[in-house]
């Protein structure tokens, strides 16, 4: 049904797929399957769900997670109150931090955010009910202290990095600042928390001296009788 496919030679490559063809009057010589390995704005569903509108989270346990560098050397993150930030928001920003990133040795730009919340809107004058409106476009939620994107580079120097988030900041609704892997993190609008001074609790140590409910079922779930029984 397909001769062709004999002669081909599958080669994988690191940014997609290329096929081969070993005769040189082959139409499928040289052709690229994309793959589609990077980070991307916008989610290809073909049905979107939509969402509420919802609010900002407002942390008020001291929470650290996504206020911290995990990847690069620097870093930027909000300052201000929560935002909702668009993906074209973002895409602007990302083309804007790219232009500092691609001259580097070795440099590299990590996107911490993903647009995971559907926007509906109605059209303008329509009257109450029939549903909600139809999609958008696609936003995130950034609580105080998000991280929103990280820089690294074998040269990249700080006052590059600076001027490449500054930049950023006016493209962005809010206000950010500055971070790299010396700097506080921040929990609210006017606290600043230490990594090291925050213990990592453990569930299984913790409710080994005094167990709970919870516990108990977690270990009477791993017994052999009540495996069988998983997945039916």
């Amino acid at each position: 049904m397909f001769p062709y496919l004999t002669r081909m030679n599958l080669s994988i490559k690191m940014g997609g797929l290329t096929l081969k063809e070993s005769s040189p009057n082959a139409f499928l010589n040289n052709t690229t399957i994309a793959r589609r390995f990077k980070h991307e704005y916008a989610p290809r569903f073909k049905i979107v769900q939509k969402k509420q509108k919802g609010r900002v989270p407002v942390r008020t346990g001291g929470s650290i997670k996504g206020s911290t560098l995990q990847f690069g050397k620097y870093g930027l993150r909000l300052k201000s109150e929560g935002i909702r930030i668009s993906a074209q928001q973002l895409k602007e920003a990302d083309n804007a931090i790219m232009r500092y990133v691609r001259p580097l040795n070795n440099g590299h730009l990590w996107r911490r955010l993903c647009t995971n919340v559907a926007v509906c809107i109605k059209g303008n004058e329509t009257r109450m009910g029939k549903g909600k409106g139809g999609f958008d476009h696609w936003m995130v939620r950034v609580p105080t202290g998000k991280i929103l994107f990280e820089i690294n580079g074998d040269d990249l120097h700080e006052k590059v990095a600076r001027e490449a988030f500054r930049k950023v900041g006016t493209k962005l609704p809010g206000v950010y600042e500055f971070v790299s892997l010396d700097s506080l993190v921040r929990v609210g609008l006017h606290s600043f928390k230490n990594p090291k001074d925050d213990p990592v609790k453990n569930f299984y140590d913790e409710n080994a001296k005094k167990p709970s409910k919870k516990y108990l079922n977690i270990l009477k779930s791993q017994e052999p009788q009540y495996k069988l029984f998983r997945g039916r």
